[in-house]
């Protein structure tokens, strides 16, 4: 604590703060004037385009990043999803006895459709 109060004394501590908080000259916005000028008549004046420039840019830079990482999901899992499968891969060849069976069946259920209406007269 003493040394603190030296160095207060001293006014070491009050260079050290003066020479840290000198600012930089500013060469000048990457922007050219004209167009921040054109931006501020047209956004900047009101709240209501301001608010309106807001959501659109929100807007935009979402639908960009959606599509950035869908296609980035996309290419790290390619195979892998339902719509990047070869569904053509996984077609089983039913066997013509199995389809036999079924027009049986489709036949029996037929047949007693008819004799339930042959009673109901």
């Amino acid at each position: 604590m003493m040394l603190f109060s030296r160095a207060v004394r001293s006014g070491a501590v009050r260079r050290v703060v003066a020479s840290s908080s000198i600012r930089q000259k500013s060469t000048g916005p990457p922007i050219p004037a004209g167009v921040l000028t054109s931006w501020y008549n047209i956004f900047g004046k009101s709240s209501a385009m301001y608010a309106s420039w807001l959501v659109a840019g929100i807007l935009v830079s979402e639908t960009i990043t959606g599509w950035g990482t869908d296609a980035i999901w996309n290419a790290a899992n390619s195979g892998r999803t339902y719509d990047s499968v070869d569904w053509s891969k996984f077609v089983v060849e039913d066997d013509d006895e199995d389809e036999d069976e079924d027009d049986d069946d489709e036949d029996e259920e037929e047949g007693e459709e008819e004799e339930d209406d042959d009673d109901d007269e």
